[in-house]
């Protein structure tokens, strides 16, 4: 009869040989392991994407939409990544100064990102703000937008018309939030261009569009990107585009009406960027997965079907064209100082 303490006792020790064969196979494969070398692979944790923006405008729906895109291409770079989901965030207040504070004082650890419009380098010029969003690190010029002048479906059938309105009396414009880059882009045609323009400041896009839509305002300057929709219904006209050449019934170019210098002074350029001295690790990743993301054939297709127009300007070369911004509204800053002091 067999003895049920000698099996008590065999099988206590088949599992302790079995943990120390478990424990010798294990130090085997990972030899000399330091706690440093075992920590989670970036990304780590969600991700957040600071948007100084309400939503519904051009640039949070390239976000919100190349999001998916990024997470795919941050997973595939680092396999054993646990985080990468991004967290959408968006901070209007102080006209995004706050949401573009929150990324500039931001861990630079990979983890947190966010949008930057070309038309901050106002603020700095005007004293509003005391950012220096040449310490960003940017990651991308994602888009640049065309701008354009429109009219409700009842208003404006033409250019020639709405400058013959204004020799009569102002012409009121919606031009988004004050001394941003639609507000500024009114200064400079009136003084530029002998328009008789009146600029309505709303709180942005979106409410531009209302006020236009209802008549409050008989124009809206907006970028093309925001309103293509919109056109398409045949709810707005397109008066003016800022470009050479006007692919719209009716309306026509900044060229066509002999201004070409202003298609260049009234673009809109956004940029994808991360907090200042972003660690050179995450860096190397954020940049090949937004290359990798910008060029998928799916992202490609949805960026041309919503008539996105990709500029895809990778690191310095996105820096640069920044700095190239700034110097140009540094030669326009006298006369964008008359007009919003």
């Amino acid at each position: 009869m067999h003895d049920n303490r000698t099996l008590f006792t065999d099988r206590r020790d088949f599992l302790k040989i079995s943990g120390l064969a478990a424990g010798s196979l294990l130090a085997n494969c990972w030899g000399d392991v330091t706690p440093a070398s075992a920590k989670d692979v970036f990304p780590s944790q969600k991700i957040t994407c600071v948007i100084p923006h309400k939503p519904g405008g051009g640039h949070d729906i390239y976000l919100r939409s190349i999001s998916p895109y990024l997470t795919k291409y941050l997973r595939q770079l680092n396999p054993g990544a646990r985080g990468g989901d991004i967290l959408i965030k968006n901070e209007p207040a102080a006209a995004g100064r706050k949401g573009y504070m929150t990324i500039m004082t931001a861990k630079p650890d990979g983890h947190t990102f966010g949008s930057l419009e070309s038309a901050v380098v106002i603020d700095t010029m005007m004293g509003a703000s005391d950012i220096d969003y040449k310490q960003f690190t940017f990651l991308l010029l994602a888009v640049s937008t065309t701008k354009m002048i429109i009219t409700g479906k009842q208003g404006f059938n033409s250019w020639k018309e709405m400058t013959a309105a204004m020799k009569k009396e102002p012409v009121k414009v919606a031009v988004g939030s004050y001394g941003r880059d639609n507000h500024v882009a009114a200064i400079i045609l009136n003084e530029t261009m002998k328009t008789n323009f009146k600029p309505i400041p709303l709180p942005g896009t979106a409410e531009s569009l209302n006020a236009l839509l209802r008549g409050d305002v008989q124009a809206a300057i907006v970028s093309e990107d925001t309103v293509k929709a919109l056109i398409d219904a045949k709810e707005v006209k397109v008066a003016l585009v800022f470009s050479d050449k006007c692919d719209y019934p009716g309306g026509i170019s900044v060229k066509e009406a002999g201004f070409p210098e202003l298609s260049d002074e009234i673009s809109s350029h956004r940029f994808i960027v991360g907090p200042p001295k972003l660690a050179a690790a995450p860096k190397k990743i954020w940049l090949e997965a937004i290359k990798r993301a910008t060029t998928d054939k799916d992202f490609v297709a949805w960026a041309k079907k919503f008539n996105f127009p990709l500029r895809n300007l990778y690191g310095s070369d996105a820096e640069k064209m920044f700095l190239n911004i700034i110097k140009l509204y540094d030669n326009l800053a006298p006369l964008l100082k008359k007009n919003l002091a």
